[in-house]
């Protein structure tokens, strides 16, 4: 019944709100280690391997990127 309403297995939908939260750390200026913790990865390479999936950048690249548009 979840996967029919929301559209991702719960996992999923769990993986998703965690890489917003990080997304928004970083755009707001913290390191990928502290957007890591904050955003309830156990560490730093669980945050790469999934943000880097499905976002297509590292976080460090993610954050440089924001970055320079400010």
């Amino acid at each position: 019944a979840f996967t029919r309403i929301l559209g991702l297995p719960p996992h999923s939908f769990q993986t998703h709100a965690r890489l917003r939260r990080a997304k928004a750390l970083l755009r707001s200026g913290a390191s990928p280690a502290d957007a890591a913790l904050a955003a309830s990865f156990c560490d730093q390479s669980h945050l790469n391997r999934h943000f880097s999936r499905l976002v297509g950048l590292t976080p460090a690249q993610y954050a440089k990127a924001h970055a320079e548009r400010d």
